[in-house]
């Protein structure tokens, strides 16, 4: 690696201010949704929303809960649009306070028109800190053109910071991308994972929430 990393020097996840959008840039398995859960799991409220691009909303919701302390006192909702969750839309799942399902990663209108939905209910009752948490934009440029997600992020950073919320997105990067080079001036910071010797390294650019310098994880 060009610099030697440090050890485990955690997130600040409290030293975000409202109205941060934040990218999660790395190379696919570095652990990018655990920072992910982190950063969202910071919400003051205890108020957070997923839009879940890969895998299903119960799996979601499982693997964020098993990161949190108390559990049963989050309000959680999941934007489902992995096109597997159909059947769920009226079933009761434990750990998802509100589900709403889109049929597919390629329809962007029918995810903002979910996602809008929360977003309107959290102004609606005044929520402090709420958390928005995508996972992931790389499948949503496997479904779309660059152009359009990149409209769709234009919209939706804009709209979590209307309502005081952050929003932390993920995005899968090789050398060269440029889905990364385009994307990364709509957000106000950027957590950017890489693999290192002792495991994946973090290090966050534009914000003080974290290190500056590459640190395990």
């Amino acid at each position: 690696m060009d610099t030697e990393a440090t050890h485990v020097e955690p997130l600040r996840v409290d030293a975000v201010d409202p109205g941060t959008s934040i990218l999660i840039a790395g190379p696919a398995m570095t652990g990018k949704r655990r920072l992910l859960f982190d950063l969202v799991g910071g919400s003051a409220s205890k108020t957070a929303a997923f839009v879940t691009t890969k895998k299903p909303a119960r799996k979601v919701a499982a693997w964020f809960a098993a990161t949190r302390p108390e559990t049963e006192v989050w309000d959680r909702s999941v934007v489902d649009c992995t096109g597997s969750a159909g059947r769920e839309r009226r079933s009761r799942t434990p750990e998802i306070d509100d589900l709403r399902v889109v049929s597919s990663p390629g329809d962007l209108t029918g995810v903002g028109i979910e996602l809008t939905g929360v977003l309107r209910e959290w102004h609606h009752d005044s929520v402090a800190d709420p958390r928005v948490g995508l996972h992931s934009l790389s499948t949503l440029l496997m479904y779309t053109d660059l152009k359009r997600v990149y409209q769709f992020l234009h919209v939706v950073t804009t709209r979590v910071a209307s309502v005081d919320g952050v929003g932390v997105y993920t995005l899968d990067v090789s050398a060269g991308g440029s889905a990364h080079d385009a994307l990364k001036q709509l957000f106000d910071a950027m957590v950017e994972v890489r693999p290192g010797d002792d495991g994946s390294e973090f290090r966050v650019r534009g914000g003080d929430f974290g290190p500056r310098s590459w640190t395990t994880f």
